[in-house]
């Protein structure tokens, strides 16, 4: 997956990169709370107002994506069966109570891992090319 955004701010090697939100995106707002631009630090040499191109490999974003969503899902889901199976007397509670502690043994998992995933390359966008202000 390839972005294109434009350099607004270099700090020494790190380049500050503001990407603008695709227009297929302009009615949904589910991501960034609604804003218009995303900014992302990353490792390069360029000038204020050129334009970077940064890329995601598809796999590491699907990656990615299963873990924010699909892993507490199934945290959930797999707390409510157990919950309603191991106590079937108060099905209601126990599952609701099970898929919480699931949810919540997800959450807690892709939290105490997530360092572990920022100091991997693979997790991080790569610069891919820069095209000078001038030639834009």
């Amino acid at each position: 997956m390839q972005r294109t955004g434009e350099v607004t701010a270099v700090h020494g090697e790190m380049l500050e990169v503001t990407f603008c939100r695709p227009a297929d995106c302009e009615k949904c707002n589910a991501c960034h709370g609604g804003e218009k631009v995303t900014k992302l630090m990353i490792h390069g040499k360029a000038q204020v107002g050129d334009i970077a191109v940064v890329e995601m490999p598809t796999k590491t974003v699907m990656q990615a994506s299963g873990l924010a969503y699909g892993l507490p899902l199934a945290g959930l889901m797999l707390g409510l069966a157990t919950g309603t199976m191991l106590f079937p007397q108060n099905q209601d509670i126990a599952g609701v109570l099970c898929g919480a502690l699931g949810l919540g043994a997800m959450v807690l998992f892709v939290h105490l891992t997530e360092s572990k995933r920022r100091n991997d390359p693979r997790w991080k966008p790569q610069l891919i090319e820069i095209i000078p202000k001038k030639d834009a």
